[in-house]
């Protein structure tokens, strides 16, 4: 049986013309692929992306910019993805520093405003506790006039709210000292103690003033030496140190 033979047809070919219009279609995204490449490569050598930090630093505070540059610098590394709440992060770990204010003006181009903590109260012989209640420990302490404070380190906040409470009964008597043990104790200038206990002292610290401005002119001991016990039901004791009263 003779074999049936089979004729392949060719593939007409694509006329030049057709494969210059094609490439001439796909041309114009090849072109802009090369050019958004360049512009790439070129911002990378460029400065665009180079953080450029713009610091506001308070004057109480006596570190540099380069001080603060250098807490920050390891955020830095990728100009391209800078994390502003771990640079604020950064430096209020700084034991002086209160608050980091961190803006983004354009790209890395950053303004930093960092506020120093103000002393209100000396706490032991450790630290401070500042004005706004927050209680730091730098390693290097300063002198400050301001009343000392004797707390554990876990009540601070509560303390200082009483604090601000006790010393608004009191103006314009000035606490120098107020320690918080089983009990309320405190200071005022120049030397007077008053013992609150531990329950209603707002009422105790009234009452202290009231028997205090009846009193403190009949004797110049009382003003220097004095100490109002006010824990009783009906009144209270006064007794004297033999010393004023260390602060």
């Amino acid at each position: 049986m003779a074999k049936q033979r089979f004729n392949r047809l060719n593939k007409p070919k694509k006329p030049t013309k057709a494969v210059v219009q094609q490439l001439g279609r796909k041309l114009p995204f090849l072109l802009l692929i090369l050019a958004i490449a360049a512009i790439g490569y070129n911002l990378h050598r460029s400065n665009l992306f180079e953080p450029e930090i713009n610091w506001a630093i308070d004057k109480k505070l006596s570190q540099s910019d380069a001080h603060y540059e250098q807490l920050i610098a390891p955020l830095l590394d990728n100009k391209y993805l800078i994390n502003l709440a771990e640079l604020k992060k950064n430096i209020e770990a700084e034991p002086w520093v209160a608050n980091a204010e961190v803006d983004r003006l354009f790209w890395n181009k950053i303004d930093i405003e960092i506020t120093a903590h103000t002393i209100a109260m000396r706490w032991q012989d450790k630290g401070y506790i500042s004005t706004e209640g927050a209680l730091f420990k730098p390693e290097i302490l300063i002198t400050s006039e301001a009343p000392l404070a004797l707390v554990n380190e876990d009540g601070t906040s509560k303390f200082f709210e009483d604090y601000q409470l006790y010393q608004s009964i009191l103006a314009p008597l000035i606490i120098t000292k107020f320690e918080r043990g089983q009990i309320d104790t405190l200071t005022i200038e120049p030397g007077v103690g008053i013992i609150l206990g531990h329950q209603k002292q707002e009422q105790r610290l009234g009452d202290f003033v009231k028997a205090y401005n009846n009193l403190k002119q009949t004797s110049r001991k009382i003003r220097k030496r004095g100490v109002f016990d006010m824990r009783y039901a009906k009144g209270f004791a006064l007794s004297y140190q033999q010393q004023p009263l260390q602060q």
